[in-house]
Parts: C-alpha cells; structure tokens; sequence
C-alpha cells in the first residue's frame, strides 16, 4: 500500500507539473524544453544507464562487504564527465546568444549530475530495503522540483528557468538520499583498499552492447525530436511532445504498478532458467495477465484522449489530443515490448534486444526524414512514431520467440484487442463536451467501460492464478 501510494501521488504530480508548465510556457518554449530533457535522456541512456545498470546488479553483494560507499567514488568521476559532454551537446545544438548558451549549459550539466544521482541512490535504498525512506523521497523530490520550477519560471519565463527547476528538486532529494544512505551504510573492513567500479571485461562484455541497445532505445524514444524540430519548429515540437508525454504519465504508473506487483513472481519463477518448460510457462502466464490490460489501457487513453487534454493541459494545447491517441499506441508497444524481453533476460540473451530497437529507430528516423522533405502535415510524423513502434514490437515478438516458445491466451487477447479497436474507432464520434463536470461526466463514463472490459479478462484467469501461485520466500 506505501509503494502504491507512492506511486501514484508521484504520478499525480507529474501531471500537476506538465499542467503547469503548459501553464506558463507557450507552445515553442514547451518546445525547447523537449530539446533540453533529450539532451538530458540521451546522457542517462547512452552513457549512464549501462553502468547504473551494472551497479544495480552487484549492490546488495557491495552492500554486504562493505565496499559500495568506496565504489560509488569512482562513480561520481564519470556522472561528471558524462555532465560535462552533456553541456557542450547543449552548447553546439541549442542556438542561443553567449550568454543563454553558458546558463544553459550549467543548467544542463547541474540537471544530469542531480538527476543521476538522486535516481541511483534513492533506487538503491528501495532495493536495499529502505523502501519507506525511498518512497519519501521520490515524492519529495517531485514535489519540490515542481514548487522551484513554479517559484523561477515566475521570474523569467523560460524553458531553462523551468528546467532548472526541475534539477534544483533533483537535487535536494540526492542530497537527502545520500545522508541517509550514508547513515545506514556498513563500514568498510578494509578502508585504505581501492575497490574498482568496473573490469575491462565488464565494459566490453556488458556495457557497451547495452549502451548500444540503450542509445537505440533513446532514438525511439526522443531522439526523434530533433529532426522534427529541424523540419516543423518548436511551436509544432511543444504541441507534438506534450501529447506524447501526457500518454507516457499515464502508462509509467500502470507499468510502475504490474512492474512492482507481478514481476517478483515472474522473477522467482524463472530463477532457474535452464528449467526450459518452467521459464516457458512463467512468461505465458507473465503476457496472458499483461497482454489483455495492456490493450485495454490503450483503448481508453485513446477514447479520453480529447477529455483528458483539456482537463490537464492548458486550452492553448488542447488541440494536441491526437498527439496523445499518437502517444497511447507508442506507450502501447513499448510496454509490450518490455514485456515480451523478458524473455531475453530468462535465457540470459540481452544482444538479441538490438535489433527490435534498432529496426524501430531505423523506421522512425526514415520516415521522418521523407515527410519533412516532402513538407507534409506534421500528423505524418505521429504515422512514423507509431509505423516505427509497431515494427519494434513485430520484430521484438518474433526474436523474443525464438528465445521463448510463449503461448498465448488468444480468447482473451483476442477479446481485448476487439474492445481496443471498437474504442479508438468511437473516439470520432465522441460528443463534445464543455465545461469540467461534462468532462469528469465523459471519463467516468468511458472508464466504467473499460474496468468492466478488465474484470472480464482478469476474472479467474488462469494464467494471474498460476502466476500468483508462486512463494517468493521458501523460509
């Protein structure tokens, strides 16, 4: 219940901050805002997360000999080098007078430094069982970031000054996560020994293929917005990006959710993964549980698509709703995706997650780069987003097959991909509705459809039972 919690007043708050930043910031501000949390993305995925990745495998063995605190040191030398080729991205990409171009770069370099730290330590207190001092945090760390970002922006309105508030929040809730975390962390036996973060053959082996999946992954993900910047222009760019991250709030907290709820099952089942017949069926029960609520969460983020946008955006996006039915098939895919590779990391096969990624940026980037030299509408570069997301989960499903022989439950799926498509066709005949309680009236309504639709698939599903079924703890 504290982790739900949690999570969903995180989440809360990270509409209350797109809401208000819509708020302030005009289209083509909200534009270069997207610029600059790209930026940000493409140093945390390409650079960062691989190594973040590698710690999070080894900290509770860290943890108990005593030579975390001494690792994480040599840590902090790379967020800083990774801070700084962040900053000077910024400075050649963002165009800028000299002196917006150096406060942007600080800010830059602030944010991907405060960010990485607050994410990999306050990350490390939940896997190490400090969850309610985690959760604190998380919350804290969003709430103030958004009270900063309200209390700059008042004074210059800018992308920047939103930004940074943003990495001021980050900060203080890394600040917090660290005095805690060195609070509780045992002393090293062994004090004066210099305990290295990686081995030449952890980086060759683990963090470069990763780092190439993780830079794919970027491409799809945000890359993207530099081309339609280039070809549509920051207004266009804001618009676009404001649907796409509306749909991505709402589908983080439902993955959040089946993440933190199923996937310890999951993972206990498949713990002896050359068990070939038990890792087959712990991933058929994993996507017949997954699959059907996915589908139905893509129908009703397609069908409140226009309600919804008016109640957290405001009126000067509200336009953008079809963005959002843009950002709902994406999200779709990409937790689909995310599900089906779990069977890579059963058979403990992670290369063979390139190329679905890079086939989905492969298709993107393509056809992008036609429809802004042929000057189309810039809904053609919502058709690339979905084209290439789509091809991600097609080749993502036949890879991930080859690994996994998976069955799937095709009545249920079959009924919930029905219900999807029923719903998002009737998005073009929905009436409009004016003024707040006519709005909460609609989404009322159309959620009581689709938690209807779920309780049907749920409803004794065998494969959530045997899922379920499994003891996390033998003792």
């Amino acid at each position: 219940m504290l982790i739900s919690i949690g999570r969903l007043a995180t989440a809360l708050i990270a509409l209350a901050s797109i809401r208000a930043a819509t708020s302030f910031l005009s289209p083509e501000k909200y534009g270069q805002l997207a610029i600059l949390i790209t930026i940000q993305m493409l140093c945390g995925l390409f650079l960062i997360n691989p190594i973040g990745q590698h710690i999070n495998l080894h900290t509770h063995t860290w943890w108990d000999d005593g030579s975390l605190p001494s690792r994480l040191k040599s840590y902090n030398y790379y967020i800083f080098f990774s801070a700084v080729l962040g900053a000077l991205l910024s400075v050649t990409i963002i165009p800028n007078s000299p002196t917006d171009t150096t406060y942007t770069a600080i800010i830059i370099l602030f944010m991907i430094s405060s960010s990485t730290w607050n994410a990999t330590l306050i990350s490390m207190l939940n896997m190490l069982g400090f969850r309610a001092a985690s959760i604190i945090l998380t919350v804290a760390t969003a709430t103030i970031s958004l009270i900063t970002s309200i209390i700059f922006i008042t004074f210059w309105k800018s992308a920047v000054s939103w930004f940074a508030g943003q990495a001021f929040g980050m900060l203080i809730g890394a600040i917090g996560a660290y005095l805690f975390f060195r609070h509780h962390a045992p002393a090293s036996p062994h004090p004066k020994i210099r305990n290295p973060l990686l081995t030449r053959k952890v980086l060759l082996t683990y963090c470069l293929p990763l780092a190439v999946a993780a830079g794919l992954m970027w491409v799809q993900l945000s890359g993207y917005r530099f081309v339609i910047e280039h070809f549509w222009g920051l207004s266009q760019l804001g618009l676009f990006v404001i649907g796409l991250q509306l749909s991505g709030q709402i589908w983080a907290l439902a993955e959040s959710l089946a993440v933190q709820f199923l996937y310890p099952f999951f993972f206990r089942l498949i713990s002896e993964h050359k068990n070939e017949e038990r890792v087959k069926q712990a991933l058929s029960d994993l996507l017949n549980t997954l699959i059907p609520v996915y589908l139905l969460l893509a129908g009703l983020t397609i069908l409140a698509a226009p309600y919804l946008m008016k109640l957290l955006v405001s009126a000067e996006y509200s336009s953008a709703w079809g963005f959002m039915i843009v950002g709902a098939v994406v999200e779709l895919c990409r937790v689909l995706g995310n599900t089906l590779s779990n069977a890579a990391h059963a058979k403990r096969e992670t290369k063979s997650l390139t190329l679905p990624y890079a086939a989905g940026a492969f298709v993107i980037l393509s056809l992008i780069f036609i429809s802004g030299e042929y000057n189309l509408d810039i809904s053609w570069a919502g058709l690339a987003l979905i084209s290439g997301a789509i091809s991600m989960l097609v080749t993502m499903l036949i890879t991930m097959y080859h690994q996994v022989k998976f069955k799937l439950d095709a009545l249920r799926c079959t009924y919930s991909l029905l219900v999807m498509i029923a719903m998002g066709l009737s998005v073009f005949y929905l009436p409009v509705a004016n003024g707040l309680q006519n709005e909460l009236l609609a989404l009322i309504s159309i959620s009581f459809v689709a938690a209807c639709s779920l309780f049907l698939v749920l409803w004794k599903n065998p494969a959530t039972i045997s899922l379920l079924s499994a003891q996390l703890r033998k003792i």
